[in-house]
């Protein structure tokens, strides 16, 4: 009996007015998207599998690992350039001409149009952000992480490859602002705060406060936020407070979610962070202190 044959499989959900879409094409014969247009910019990375596009007159290759730019209202064509032996998988995002309107404007410092790029981008850099960037946007992250990881794909992507060439001066320094921002951080470190609320709270733009804040802490603001949560949850976690309980107490979106992250950043799982005397805790003892911010 036949094996049935691998069908396609798409992936789509949106983040404000941004439409993501994740695209794994079965093996089988070389395929065709016929000739059409899209009102936003699209954004696709080819992960594993090359590519071909009819646009503007011409031909272009896609390379494995590069990001092709479509502009909006562009009619274009696609096709595999050969039969795909394997699975071929790719990450889209379609994003709006404001939206890359205002970040071209932020870099250049004064009011401009909209950014013309290159239909190939070949930047290793900016694709691993980009790729961070789709999943955060797909998966449990904060508003922080995903608005920090939006406007650095977005900084980046104009300042390295936008035909308009916009001057680029590194942002005034801000420690007052920064130190807001921080402290801001610290006492709302269980809020699902937004890159643009932080924004507010040091009157800066999102764009500014990202990359003065990435500047002068080392880290952007997503990463600190999830270094104090992390802070708190292992002391936490030391006084014996079931993991569950410290996931809801520190902002993670749920258990699975903390232990990821705790994993990653402590090397240990939540479950084997343990007090000395586990079987002994009964009393939670006095809360506890902001060790994060102490070691400022």
């Amino acid at each position: 009996m036949k094996a049935p044959e691998a069908a396609h499989q798409v992936k789509a959900w949106s983040y404000r007015n941004i439409l993501l879409e994740s695209y794994r094409y079965a093996p089988g014969p070389a395929g065709t998207l016929p000739r059409h247009s899209h009102e936003d910019y699209q954004f696709c990375l080819s992960l594993d599998f090359p590519g071909e596009y009819c646009y503007r007159g011409s031909s272009f290759g896609v390379p494995v690992g590069s990001l092709s730019i479509i502009h909006p209202g562009e009619t274009h064509s696609a096709r595999d350039p050969g039969d795909r032996r394997k699975a071929a998988n790719y990450r889209l995002m379609y994003v709006g001409t404001d939206l890359l309107r205002e970040a071209v404007s932020e870099v250049a410092g004064r009011a401009t149009g909209e950014p013309f790029f290159s239909p190939i981008v070949l930047d290793g850099e900016l694709v691993g952000r980009f790729l961070r960037l789709h999943a955060s946007l797909g998966e449990p992250a904060s508003e922080l992480e995903r608005g920090s990881r939006l406007v650095s794909v977005l900084t980046q992507l104009v300042r390295r490859h936008a035909g308009t060439g916009p001057r680029y001066d590194p942002p005034a320094r801000a420690p007052g602002a920064v130190e807001l921002v921080r402290e801001y951080l610290h006492d709302n470190y269980a809020q699902n705060v937004s890159l643009e609320e932080l924004a507010r709270q040091a009157n800066l733009s999102p764009y500014h406060l990202n990359r003065i804040f990435s500047r002068e802490v080392g880290l952007p603001p997503h990463r600190y936020q999830i270094a104090v949560r992390i802070g708190r949850a292992r002391e936490l976690l030391a006084r014996g407070t079931p993991i569950a309980r410290v996931a809801a107490e520190t902002g993670f979106a749920d258990q699975s979610h903390l232990t990821r992250t705790f994993k990653r950043l402590v090397q240990v799982p939540p479950g084997r962070y343990r007090p000395q005397n586990s079987k002994d805790v009964q009393d939670p003892g006095p809360e506890p202190r902001d060790t994060a911010r102490e070691a400022r």
